[in-house]
């Protein structure tokens, strides 16, 4: 895991390579995927999973999912990650 968090740095750090904004552009273009997850999860599926997308996370010899544990773990890795590579952007772009 620690080196997903070298290669996010790395990314930041060779964010405006291919030239100025490259970061900011890509950002963009990630962000436009929430608006079509909200529309397909909110709209089409009416904020429901649909039911045979669970069929493969049940584990042989059991009948239903497990609890769920992960609570705010995955927001802060997520989190963490964009802290990480803000670092690397700051560091080799903003500090010069």
């Amino acid at each position: 895991m620690c080196f997903a968090y070298v290669n996010v740095f790395l990314l930041g750090a060779g964010a405006n390579v291919w030239g100025s904004g490259t970061l900011v552009t890509g950002w963009v273009c990630a962000l436009i995927a929430i608006p079509v997850f909200y529309y397909r999860h909110d709209i089409v599926d009416r904020g429901k999973f649909p039911a045979h997308m669970f069929a493969d996370l049940v584990l042989a010899g059991e009948h239903e999912l497990g609890p769920k544990r992960a609570g705010l773990l995955p927001y802060l890795a997520l989190a963490a990650g964009l802290m990480v590579m803000m670092a690397g952007y700051f560091i080799f772009w903003v500090w010069k």
